[in-house]
């Protein structure tokens, strides 16, 4: 058998109450892609309001506060939460994936052993 096949998958109590780190460690949970959504909605806003800031301004270097302190971070939390939002669907189609996988190795165990039935 190959290692894969005499590997357990990992389960996860149904019954338990969600805890604060479940919601953000289990690949099925929604919580850390609605967290990435929240953050990227937010680097938007702070890029809206760096844009509003900045327009009113015609010397430059009365713009370059309003571009340091709301553009870039604006800009990083763009990043983070489309990272957040990346992995966290990547972990989820890992989980399905490996959940498919498992039902198809009990599927050729049972067709193994029907095979083998003299």
């Amino acid at each position: 058998m190959s290692p894969i096949a005499t590997r357990a998958p990992e389960t996860i109590d149904v019954g338990a109450p969600p805890t604060r780190w479940r919601l953000l460690t289990d690949p099925a949970s929604p919580t850390p892609i609605y967290l990435g959504v929240g953050l990227t909605l937010a680097g938007f806003i702070m890029l809206g309001i760096g844009w509003a800031k900045v327009a009113g301004e015609v010397d430059v270097f009365r713009q370059f506060p309003y571009l340091l302190s709301v553009g870039l971070p604006g800009l990083g939390l763009i990043m983070a939460g489309l990272i957040l939002v990346n992995i966290s669907v990547r972990r989820q189609d890992s989980a399905e994936r490996a959940r498919q996988l498992s039902a198809l190795t009990e599927a050729m165990s049972d067709l193994q052993r029907a095979i083998e039935r003299p």
